[in-house]
């Protein structure tokens, strides 16, 4: 005998015609099923159309309503912007590094947006390398950013991902294999 769970409810969105599971639905209280009409991703493209149309009065809305649950708001963002970290550590790292080499003045403004995404990759990488294996990996920086003799700069040619155990020895040097 099969247990009702196995057979998934469906519902019908009257925008995209067609049948989705319950779950792809809001809510909407005054409904006799609790759910609104139309599944999330239309009423998301709905609400995107509405704000382009209507771009001053939506930033206002959003506005008022941000000044009036400030503390809300903040936690919200404080929670939202834990889980991006977590879940995209290797952009993390990208954008600390982006930032400590700023302060440092080692980001030269010449460098190009896809030598800014070639950065990025090499903390992909390492990211995808430490899930792979049961080594850690750092990415380092070849000419060091602040050493003793010489400052490299933050560009993709001076980038390397080694085991961090071998960037922690290396410290602030200089060392060419």
């Amino acid at each position: 005998m099969h247990s009702l769970s196995v057979f998934k409810q469906m519902k019908y969105c009257y925008k995209c015609k067609t049948t989705k599971e319950l779950d792809l639905f809001g809510k909407n209280k005054s409904r006799k099923d609790g759910l609104s009409d139309e599944c999330r991703d239309c009423k998301r493209q709905q609400d995107r159309d509405y704000a382009a149309r209507n771009r001053e009065k939506a930033k206002q809305r959003a506005s008022v309503w941000y000044y009036s649950n400030k503390e809300h708001a903040n936690k919200r963002s404080k929670v939202y912007g834990a889980i991006w970290r977590t879940t995209n550590k290797d952009k993390q790292c990208a954008k600390s590094n982006r930032y400590r080499s700023s302060k440092l003045q080692a980001t030269p403004k010449w460098l190009s947006q896809e030598q800014q995404k070639q950065i990025e990759a090499f903390y992909w990488l390492s990211r995808l390398q430490n899930e792979l294996t049961d080594n850690i990996y750092h990415v380092d920086h070849i000419i060091p950013l602040k050493g003793k003799t010489v400052c490299g700069l933050n560009v993709p040619w001076n980038l390397q991902i080694i085991p961090a155990l071998d960037n922690i020895r290396k410290g602030n040097k200089i060392v060419l294999s």
